[in-house]
């Protein structure tokens, strides 16, 4: 480092680091660094400017870093919006594997809000929650937790979000013939209905939304190569959805004649959160308490 001390020779220096960014990306972030260097040199000279930012390595990591594809940051537990919009995070890739761990259940990041998978705004860390209240340690869920869940507890859980998507199905099928045209879409803070729409549309799209997230979703975590951990995240953000679509249509069944049926929407989404916690939180137990049995098993034999 001490043998760089013009500007020409760190951004060379830089540029090598940089070759596995694409061309584009490569060049805005020497531009930047060069305007940066230049603008310190007018006021201290070029070694100083280039001796303020350190070893050039080091620098292109940063640089590297910044520009890591969102995909390797959430794999990494990092939550990456797609974006932000008046302040808040925005995402409309639809819901991954890695978005559901690093956001949903990220025991290892104490923040309780994070970016919403899909939409604007936040959504809850239950593995911070699970952590405030003592059930697990930041550092207690590896890839061998997952591993060590019993395959009945695991098959458990993946069917839980059918179960729900099932009930939500059979109750609208039900009820479609004694609702009226229009059925409520929204309610106000007392709980009482305070929009409306067609009975086609809503029922529609919230049968369509108790399907094919369903369908799509086991399609690609019944495959045997799928592990342990995916096919329990995946379940988990599936009932989560599930869960909502579910307590949607009871409410609105409940609401269509136009009597009010209490604050029942509060209670949905306390259940959103609650019936993924329970699904990500029993299994893991499980894998947690055969992991410990196994360390215990193994010092046992080593004394």
């Amino acid at each position: 480092m001490s043998e760089i001390r013009t500007i020409d020779a760190y951004l060379a220096e830089v540029r090598g680091h940089l070759s596995p960014l694409g061309a584009s990306d490569r060049d805005e972030a020497l531009v930047e660094l060069e305007s940066l260097l230049r603008a310190d040199a007018d006021r201290a000279g070029e070694a100083a400017a280039v001796a303020a930012l350190g070893d050039p390595a080091t620098y292109a990591a940063g640089v590297l870093e910044a520009f890591e594809p969102d995909e390797v940051a959430e794999a990494d537990g990092r939550p990456v919006p797609q974006g932000h919009v008046l302040g808040m995070p925005y995402d409309f890739r639809g819901a991954s594997v890695e978005r559901i761990g690093s956001r949903v259940w990220n025991p290892a990041d104490p923040r309780i809000f994070m970016p919403r998978m899909f939409g604007v705004g936040w959504t809850i860390n239950l593995g911070a929650i699970a952590v405030t209240l003592g059930l697990i340690r930041p550092d207690d869920v590896g890839d061998e937790s997952y591993d060590r869940i019993p395959k009945g507890a695991l098959n458990v859980t993946l069917a839980v979000p059918a179960a729900l998507a099932a009930i939500a199905v059979v109750l609208m099928v039900v009820a479609w013939p004694t609702l009226p045209a229009q059925v409520p879409i929204h309610w106000g803070v007392s709980g009482k209905p305070d929009g409306w729409a067609s009975r086609t549309v809503v029922i529609g799209a919230l049968l369509a939304l108790a399907i094919v997230p369903a369908a799509l979703t086991y399609a690609r975590v019944l495959r045997r190569d799928v592990s342990a951990r995916s096919r329990l995240l995946a379940a988990a953000g599936l009932g989560m959805e599930a869960v909502l679509v579910l307590g949607i249509a009871a409410v609105t069944v409940a609401d269509a004649n136009g009597g009010a049926s209490g604050n029942w929407v509060l209670l949905v989404v306390l259940a959103t959160l609650a019936v993924p916690f329970l699904m990500l939180y029993m299994p893991l137990r499980s894998g947690l308490r055969a992991e410990w049995r196994e360390v215990r098993g193994q010092n046992g034999r080593s004394v």
